[in-house]
């Protein structure tokens, strides 16, 4: 990977590595949190019978057993001195786990090794660091088994009131792998990294995949960024440094463009964050900039956005996506929900739902829905934007489903509480939740949203894109057939406008198939669009004919 500094900003973080302000502020915690975390994943300790002990010692206390490490006098008495303002070792990983956020990371470990799940723990922490696999393989491996660990915990009956199952983050996992080595590995925080992809690393393209296989292209590029370095005379003795250098500069940059003085009633704008975002968006969605950029512009001014048109127009890909994107791909800052006719506010807000007791006895207990969970996460942190994608909106009986978030969803903050009629507890939305719902105009079997609720989203438009359908054909090396694909789905769309009305056009995803090339576009029409079309026009079987002439017309 091609990195480029300024010689200027080499020059000056140089300067910065001999400061106290660098080594007190920026690299010693850091350092400390190595030290106890090489001692803890070394191959003696890992090998020790209590090793499950010693993960959710280091994981619960604020100041572990550091003798139970084997870390020597000199070592202990730094770490003592480097972490004292920080929280110690516990508030030391919360912060590069992702700040406040970073603390529910890890919080669950201790108990899930008192409810007798310290194996499951340990082996997945000594697959992390077996460096036999590759890193990214790793990465995914130690999320799906933590998770499945944290999962076995709910089930135990060990999850705390609040607590949410998720799959620990991206930026977690870097903490634990940079403690473990930092010569190897870098902490992960996304918008820095986006920041020096951009500035730094411009001809190479933000990395697609899994979570693993873009923070192993992460690792890259903070060594191509240590190399550079290097190369410029600066002293940068490990990835720590690099991605110091990285995070300086993007927390300067950021500070620098943020407003004098934010709303009170909205958080401050991110403009690094959303450019990055914007840029994100286009490609995966192979939309023009500009578009990407007006879409990620609303969401900054809405709170609520309703993406609204015809099926296949890629409304749940992109709120899916533009969530992921904007909450920094961390997880747990996203909820995806479907409505449906059966769908209640019992399941949304809170409801009362049986369990079975330690003696097999039935009782019946106030749970919190998929919604009232995310606000307690977002009342948490303030500070972290939270949101929830809400797929098919019109199929449940949305006042039913609301109920009192009818107020609360335009009313926010803490000066806006409501009730909750099952717990009799009181809760509220923060600003910080972003409600995304997709809706399908075609399906004429069920309701509209009514009024009380479509005022209170922003309604944002997705029609038939033939210039998606286009680029995409492109990626896929479909060049030779991507004009007359366009053409044929142009023209159907054009029949159907005269015939039906824009609800009921057929979406571009439609044709968005790897093997198109193989199967044609009679594939298409036979097994995707001709069944929707005899739902339109049921009694008019002619014009279902006719329309397949007008779509399969020879090339």
């Amino acid at each position: 990977m091609k990195v480029v500094i300024p010689a200027g900003e080499a020059v000056s973080f140089g300067e910065e590595l001999e400061s106290d302000a660098y080594r007190s502020e920026e690299r010693d915690y850091k350092v400390a949190v190595h030290l106890v975390l090489s001692a803890l994943l070394s191959h003696a300790t890992s090998s020790r019978e209590d090793f499950p002990a010693l993960i959710a010692d280091v994981f619960r206390e604020a100041t572990p057993d550091l003798e139970a490490l084997d870390l020597k006098g000199d070592d202990r008495a730094f770490i003592t001195e480097a972490l004292a303002s920080v929280g110690g070792v516990r508030g030391a990983m919360a912060n590069l786990a992702g700040g406040r956020w970073g603390l529910a990371q890890f919080m669950w470990i201790p108990r899930a090794v008192e409810f007798d799940l310290g194996d499951m723990i340990a082996d997945a922490f000594r697959n992390l660091v077996d460096e036999s696999a590759p890193v990214a393989e790793r990465v995914d491996a130690f999320r799906e088994q933590t998770y499945s660990a944290s999962q076995a915990l709910q089930q135990k009956g060990g999850y705390l009131p609040n607590w949410r199952l998720f799959r620990l983050s991206l930026s977690f996992v870097a903490m634990v792998l940079t403690g473990y080595d930092p010569s190897r590995y870098t902490f992960y925080s996304h918008g820095a990294l986006r920041y020096g992809y951009d500035r730094y690393a411009p001809d190479s393209a933000w990395p697609k995949g899994s979570m693993g296989e873009i923070y192993a292209e992460m690792c890259e590029l903070v060594k191509a960024v240590a190399d550079e370095l290097k190369t410029q005379g600066v002293p940068v003795r490990d990835l720590i440094d690099a991605q110091s250098f990285v995070w300086i500069r993007f927390y300067n940059a950021k500070e620098q463009e943020a407003p004098a003085k934010a709303e009170p009633s909205k958080p401050a704008a991110r403009p690094l964050i959303t450019e990055s975002v914007a840029k994100d968006l286009a490609t995966a969605a192979f939309w023009p900039q500009d578009r990407a950029e007006r879409l990620v512009a609303q969401v900054g001014r809405w709170r609520q956005l309703l993406f609204q048109g015809p099926p296949g127009t890629g409304k749940t890909f992109i709120a899916e996506t533009l969530a992921r994107l904007l909450a920094g791909e961390e997880e747990g800052r996203v909820e995806v929900v479907q409505f449906h006719p059966s769908y209640a506010y019992e399941d949304f807000i809170e409801g009362i739902r049986p369990v079975v007791t330690e003696g097999s006895d039935l009782a019946y207990e106030v749970r919190k829905g998929i919604f009232l969970r995310l606000v307690d996460q977002a009342i948490e942190f303030p500070e972290d934007p939270f949101f929830l994608v809400v797929d098919e909106l019109n199929r449940a009986n949305l006042p039913r489903v609301f109920g009192e978030l009818l107020y609360a969803v335009e009313y926010r903050g803490a000066e806006h509480t409501f009730r909750l009629p099952y717990s009799g507890g009181e809760s509220y939305v923060p600003r910080n939740i972003t409600i995304i719902a997709t809706m399908n105009t075609a399906d004429r079997s069920i309701a509209l949203v009514d009024a009380a609720i479509r005022r209170r989203f922003r309604h944002i438009e997705f029609a038939p894109d033939p210039g998606v359908l286009r680029a995409w054909l492109g990626t896929r090396g479909l060049d030779a057939i991507a004009a007359h694909a366009v053409g044929r789905l142009v023209a159907l769309n054009e029949q159907l406008d005269e015939l039906l009305d824009p609800d009921r056009l057929i979406g571009h995803t439609y044709l968005m198939r790897d093997d198109l090339g193989d199967v044609g576009l009679e594939a298409v029409w036979e097994e995707d669009i001709e069944p929707v079309l005899r739902e339109h026009l049921f009694t008019q079987h002619e014009e279902v004919a006719r329309l397949r002439d007008v779509f399969l017309v020879p090339a």
